[in-house]
């Protein structure tokens, strides 16, 4: 279980480090849209935030259902194949598969630069909190549906790991953005 645990820390602070990165590049880059229905890299950003906020709202709450449950007494269980489900939210870091988002974690395109990032910091804080809570496996004792990719159900530590993954997915997807935009300036 402490492996998980580290997998999961690691791809927190991997990901929301090189997010961390992308609040140090060129105001140009940040609201370059190749087309005028793709989104910045200034809206992707948002948008994490807004699918973060949502996220972290099933996952502080199954966090308290699982410390009351281990409370209980509750055992946590680990399967052998439990690491089997970790590779299938691997897939959700890449543009493999389409997405439909919902309508509330479209980007407004309204908050300013130093509120996202506030925003991704303090979310960045409460993954980690959140894990620190659940340091003995209390994060199997909960599980939530996912329906995004078929996954079905994850348990907190799997639901955090597609938290990072998402992130990851949109890393790529501002990487392709920075890529354009420098293939356009060269065009001028």
């Amino acid at each position: 279980m402490r492996n998980v645990i580290k997998v999961v820390r690691e791809a927190l602070l991997n990901n929301f480090k090189e997010l961390d990165q992308w609040f140090e590049k060129d105001a140009a880059l940040l609201h370059f849209k190749p087309e005028r229905d793709q989104w910045s890299v200034r809206e992707v950003l948002e948008h994490i935030t807004l699918t973060n906020y949502f996220l972290l709202l099933i996952i502080n709450k199954s966090t308290r259902r699982a410390l009351d449950r281990k409370s209980a007494g509750h055992n946590v269980i680990v399967p052998g194949d439990y690491e089997d489900k970790f590779r299938q939210i691997d897939v959700i870091g890449s543009k493999s598969f389409g997405w439909i988002r919902a309508e509330h974690m479209e980007p407004t395109g309204f908050k300013e630069m130093a509120e996202i990032k506030a925003l991704l910091k303090q979310q960045y804080a409460q993954c980690m909190y959140n894990l620190s809570l659940l340091k003995n496996g209390e994060g199997r004792l909960v599980f939530t549906n996912m329906s995004v990719n078929h996954l079905g159900k994850l348990d907190i530590y799997q639901y955090i790991y597609f938290l990072t993954k998402h992130i990851e997915r949109h890393i790529h997807q501002m990487e392709r953005l920075e890529k354009q935009f420098e293939e356009s300036m060269i065009l001028i």
